[in-house]
């Protein structure tokens, strides 16, 4: 299919109204948006001098745009060669069928003239060996006298969405889980775009943050959310794009606002928590052991050379955050969390943040994914998704002058421990 010939694209609802009519052949209205070099099918003659207009959803903002109408015709075809022809000439570029040939095989064609002529062809009766080989049921060709070549027709499915997804990947089970995001800043905006796509029903935002200019660098919100609060905006933005999901914003701090926390943790199947600071982490590892939900906690290290994400699971043999951090105490690792007490912003205590939103955005994704492992294995028995371990380590930009088992020499790395499990004297492990 050559390239300098146009794209043609077929809102679901003129493919119904092709689909539905009683004619055998019509006139359809195109609109053209030139600068995409693309066709949009605005109108339809479904009975004799009768066309009705396409509908076209408003958040197809392109298809609704273009300039002069353009007319072209649809004809149904009767079962034979023509989409055979369309599917392999579509595959030798620069292809041609003489107009004569074209016109015994879809009987109907109008001239076109010295002008460019556009048909669709309509083939209801196309066997399914022939649609598995990439034939379609509506085909688009660019006719002139001089020959006719194949254009790449596409067709708005029945399903758009996750729904496409179904039988390939478990959007049956996941939507039936829940998550709540703790911390909305650059990774938890990342976590909670990428539950969304993995299919997970529902989210529940905490954060009691607004976001502002030095945020979006490094977030998934833009200048349209900027003066929000967090939890509000990614509402916004996660029923744009994943409309699907049930979205929760909460402006509370995991913290000083715990007691409100607790319920929220009751009703959810997993805690993510990538908010700042050794509190709001320590806080949801207590406050989901005590609760007998697995959490996951995801931050960057070292100022943006490494990244580190700790699943913990509320069982005999995996101790919480505290038992973790004790265990690496002990074996004379880096103190992890003394980061974490220095958010960037303003004072002279604060440092930047020097991690690249790529690299944050990756650690977000990342945790995400082993959210949505852990519900897989733990609630549907489903372990195609399996983790290696409890505590992941990823190189970023390492350097390889950290304790073990921080340690990582190449970008790319990921590092999988397990983590200790409970101590006796632990506040979190020990009562409860």
């Amino acid at each position: 299919m050559a390239r300098s010939d146009p794209y043609i694209v077929m809102p679901a609802d003129a493919v119904d109204k092709i689909a539905s009519s009683a004619l055998s052949r019509g006139s359809l209205v195109l609109r053209r948006a030139s600068a995409d070099d693309m066709y949009i099918v605005r109108a339809v003659e479904t009975a004799k001098d009768v066309r009705l207009q396409v509908d076209v959803s408003r958040e197809y903002a392109a298809l609704r745009s273009g300039d002069s109408h353009h007319a072209a015709q649809w004809i149904r075809v009767a079962p034979n060669d023509a989409h055979i022809h369309h599917l392999l000439l579509s595959r030798r570029p620069h292809a041609t069928i003489a107009f004569k040939d074209f016109k015994e095989m879809v009987p109907g064609v109008s001239d076109p003239g010295n002008k460019l002529g556009v048909v669709v062809t309509h083939d209801p009766g196309l066997p399914a060996e022939l649609t598995e080989a990439g034939a379609s049921e509506f085909a688009g060709w660019a006719v002139r006298r001089s020959g006719v070549r194949p254009l790449h027709i596409e067709v708005e499915p029945e399903i758009i969405g996750l729904k496409q997804l179904a039988g390939k990947w478990p959007i049956e089970q996941l939507t039936t889980n829940s998550v709540m995001v703790v911390g909305c800043g650059s990774i938890g905006s990342a976590a909670a775009v990428a539950l969304a796509g993995y299919g997970i029903g529902r989210v529940e935002l905490v954060d009691p943050d607004r976001f502002l200019w030095h945020n979006m660098l490094r977030h998934a919100l833009g200048a349209e959310g900027v003066g929000r609060f967090k939890v509000a905006a990614m509402k916004d933005h996660l029923a744009q794009h994943w409309p699907q999901q049930d979205v929760v914003a909460h402006r509370l701090d995991v913290v000083a606002d715990a007691h409100h926390i607790r319920p929220i943790i009751d009703r959810v199947d997993l805690v993510l928590c990538a908010a700042d600071g050794i509190a709001p982490r320590r806080v949801v590892s207590h406050l989901a052991r005590r609760a007998r939900k697995p959490a996951i906690l995801a931050c960057v290290l070292d100022n943006g050379s490494i990244g580190e994400v700790i699943r913990l699971r509320p069982t005999p043999r995996f101790g919480c955050l505290l038992c973790l951090r004790r265990y690496l105490a002990d074996m004379g690792a880096m103190d992890a969390e003394a980061d974490q007490e220095l958010d960037y912003g303003t004072g002279r205590i604060h440092q930047p943040m020097t991690a690249v939103p790529p690299d944050l955005r990756y650690v977000g994704t990342f945790t995400a994914k082993v959210a949505v492992a852990t519900l897989l294995e733990s609630l549907h028995g489903d372990h195609t998704q399996r983790v290696p371990g409890e505590h992941a380590i990823i190189g970023l930009r390492p350097v390889s002058d950290l304790a073990t088992p921080f340690d990582l020499s190449q970008a790319g790395d990921v590092r999988w421990l397990s983590i200790p499990g409970p101590r006796t004297a632990c506040p979190t492990c020990s009562s409860g």
